[in-house]
């Protein structure tokens, strides 16, 4: 666990990346359960991919990626900063060590 929780560490201090973890006890304003990724194709176009527990779904359609955008940007303003982010990793790692 120490060596995962490094190499998240060690992620949030590239460049071209951001690092928010967003605490569990959100709770109920925690909008996925499951993975979701967005991805932006070089068109400008947004998918969806989204998994549960008994398949993989890609979407194109925007009645499914705009919620999904939405929810993800909501989930985004109310996750710590990165800086916070990366301090609560920190604590968590050394009780790992």
């Amino acid at each position: 666990m120490a060596a995962r929780l490094e190499r998240l560490i060690a992620f949030a201090e590239l460049p071209n990346t951001v690092l928010q973890v967003t605490p569990y006890d959100l709770g109920e304003r925690r909008p996925f359960d499951l993975p979701v990724r967005l991805a932006t194709l070089p068109d400008r176009s947004v998918v969806v991919y989204a998994e549960s527990s008994i398949q993989g779904r890609l979407d194109r359609d925007s009645r499914v990626v705009q919620p999904m955008m939405t929810a993800y940007h909501q989930l985004q303003a109310e996750a710590p900063s990165q800086t916070a982010s990366v301090a609560m990793i920190t604590e968590v790692r050394k009780g790992t060590l």
